[in-house]
């Protein structure tokens, strides 16, 4: 697992003797972002130092030096997904930054490859979908999607949103992420199969996720400061599917369930909903905590979800009933962040004690 902080570094821990395996030293200011490679080779970071900088995922060794461009600081990264990658190549990395702009970076030569520009503000999220477009979410209110096959041409704004854009999630976020993997991988079978193999995995998972209807669709979830979200199918029209409504403050994190099935969001409002993930619509609210939610994370069968609040808990919920299924008090202070493990065995959380925690499930 890796984890970026305020002391500008970032740390790799070994999720079962819980101790640190390489600190990534080298940026000059706070870590906003980590991301895995999906080849789980390379392990990517942004900074308040307006850098990218690749690290080796077993190691922590540096890759060569930062990847240098954005003239404010990176708040999102986005790697290209594994079945897109060309033979004997390496995946690229997508940058959203403060400076308004996207980058693709070429990991291998270090290179920015494109540029795009055409936000009026900050960005906020940037994801690589699975037909090669790159969505990014901005603070001038809009979502846009850039064409990398077409090099990095905006073919969609979606406008509809009355203030930021704070998170953006697709559909196929889930299989994406895990790549050639699965929950049954072992250490040993992945080390056997070939990058090819990898690929065509990806690839089927992909497939298998992205079929709606007889053909392959991907649909994004936009979340607001404007206290909505809206669903929208940005390949076949710029007029959104459904305007999601019903949080009383702002929505700061959205995600789809693994199985595309459900949509989660958190907000200021401390509450947590759930909606249908084909249309949009309202399914239930989940309350417990007593302070802004900052983010969810779905166990990889989409039957459990646990939250990280300002309150300094996480709660794990279960989807069906909409019932709290346990509370997890332990952190000092506010819980910025949290995550599920693809295996399901473990959940990780990160916050303002300065501390990262493993809870086992």
């Amino acid at each position: 697992m890796c984890s970026g902080a305020g002391d500008s570094t970032a740390r790799i821990w070994d999720c079962k003797t819980h101790t640190p395996v390489a600190t990534l030293a080298g940026h000059t200011n706070w870590v906003l972002c980590v991301s895995y490679s999906p080849c789980g080779t390379m392990i990517a970071t942004g900074s308040m130092d307006n850098t990218v900088r690749l690290w080796e995922a077993d190691s922590g060794k540096p890759l060569g030096k930062p990847l240098v461009g954005h003239g404010k600081w990176i708040t999102s990264l986005t790697w290209e997904p594994l079945h897109l990658v060309a033979a004997n190549a390496v995946p690229r990395v997508a940058s959203g930054s403060k400076d308004g702009t996207v980058r693709v970076w070429d990991t291998s030569a270090r290179v920015c490859e494109m540029t795009m520009s055409g936000h009026t503000n900050s960005v906020s999220c940037v994801r690589w979908s699975g037909s090669n477009i790159i969505y990014s979410g901005s603070h001038d209110k809009t979502i846009r999607a850039w064409d990398v096959t077409a090099g990095g041409r905006c073919i969609q704004t979606l406008r509809s949103h009355a203030h930021w854009v704070n998170h953006l999630s697709l559909s196929t976020d889930y299989v994406l992420r895990q790549g050639g993997f699965d929950h049954t991988s072992s250490r040993s079978s992945i080390k056997n199969t070939t990058p090819a193999e990898l690929r065509a995995k990806a690839l089927q998972a992909y497939e298998k996720a992205a079929k709606l209807g007889g053909g392959v669709s991907e649909r994004i979830v936009t979340a607001s400061d404007d206290f909505t979200m809206y669903l929208w199918e940005p390949l076949k029209q710029s007029k959104p599917i459904c305007r999601m409504t019903g949080h009383q403050k702002l929505v700061n994190h959205v995600s789809f369930s693994p199985d595309g099935r459900y949509i989660v969001s958190s907000s200021f409002d401390n509450s947590i909903k759930i909606w249908d993930g084909l249309k949009g619509t309202f399914i239930g609210t989940l309350r417990g905590h007593v302070a802004p939610v900052y983010q969810t994370a779905w166990s990889s069968d989409s039957r459990l979800l646990v939250s990280c609040s300002k309150d300094t808990t996480l709660k794990v919920w279960d989807v069906r009933t909409r019932k709290l299924s346990v509370d997890l008090p332990g952190h000092a202070d506010e819980v910025f962040a949290v995550d599920w493990s693809i295996d399901g065995h473990r959940v990780a959380s990160g916050g303002k004690d300065k501390s990262v925690r493993i809870w086992s499930h």
